[in-house]
């Protein structure tokens, strides 16, 4: 039985794990050391990798062409590069690469919330909103690395505040954790994280109650639209917000009801169920394909 590596690149931490066909082994993480643009982090990966394996795959925070060229990692320094090629050339391990959030969405479907469909849209809630698509088994990366990128469909147009992205009213300054604390602070809660917003709502205090109503609201906009280009058979949230757990999917999927096209009404929405491991998961996947020789 062959082993793998699926690893996960973040701007803190960089996520390990070693993966047999069907389960993990071993997982570890290391610090992200972004300095002088980000050229160490894969010789402190390989460093702690505990031996060679049949194939890895590595994913990043950033577009990833289909023929593995990463174009620009801000949050690592990295520019346009094929550090897969490189991890090869080191390690003589055949690897790929992978966005972050596609990699969580094979890590969810193969063994999380979306095992057992044959296409899901997976939406993580945590600094930004990202979002991975698996349709008919397989992932929809797109012809410029930013398939499924439903965090900057534009959801408010008025919106005058800018979006990471340069655009403003994208979905991500609503709905993610920096968003909901955005939403927060200009409702009057003062400076407070998502987290904190979720549980002042759940013990029944109205302004926060409001804030938690207007992201799930503009979520379910968000979900809607997406499902008339993907029409996927279910929506797993995952990120961390998504640990404000039922008191969140069941707002979201309400408002998902009230702007969804009619056929699309059907789609399931699931909270993903690997948390901060569905990235492993995905890229040890994805290193089980077979490599061309």
């Amino acid at each position: 039985m062959g082993k793998y590596y699926g690893i996960d690149i973040g701007g803190t931490t960089v996520k390990l794990g070693l993966f047999s066909e069907t389960a993990l082994l071993q997982k570890w993480e290391i610090p992200t050391d972004i300095s002088e643009d980000g050229k160490h982090i894969l010789s402190d990966i390989i460093r702690s990798l505990p031996g060679d394996a049949d194939g890895a795959a590595i994913g990043v925070p950033g577009a990833v062409l289909p023929d593995g060229t990463v174009n620009r990692c801000v949050n690592l320094g990295w520019g346009v590069c094929r550090p897969g090629d490189e991890f090869t050339a080191l390690t003589g391990i055949p690897c790929r690469m992978c966005n972050d959030a596609n990699a969580a969405a094979i890590g969810e479907h193969w063994l999380g919330g979306g095992a057992g469909f044959s296409s899901i849209l997976l939406i993580t809630l945590g600094t930004g909103v990202g979002a991975g698509v698996i349709y008919n088994n397989s992932l929809l990366s797109g012809s410029h690395g930013a398939g499924g990128e439903i965090g900057h469909i534009c959801v408010e147009p008025e919106e005058e505040d800018v979006c990471g992205c340069g655009n403003h009213g994208c979905l991500e300054q609503y709905c993610s954790a920096t968003g909901i604390t955005r939403l927060a602070e200009k409702a009057g809660l003062g400076p407070m994280s998502s987290k904190d917003v979720f549980e002042l709502a759940g013990r029944g205090n109205d302004t926060a109650l409001a804030v938690v109503d207007q992201a799930c609201d503009l979520l379910g906009r968000g979900m809607a639209a997406a499902c008339t280009v993907i029409d996927p058979e279910a929506i797993v949230i995952g990120g961390g917000v998504s640990l404000a757990g039922e008191f969140l999917r069941i707002r979201a999927e309400a408002a998902f009801h009230k702007y969804a096209f009619h056929a699309c009404r059907g789609t399931e929405i699931r909270l993903a169920t690997l948390g901060g491991d569905a990235g492993i998961y995905g890229n040890a996947r994805l290193a089980m394909l077979p490599f061309q020789s």
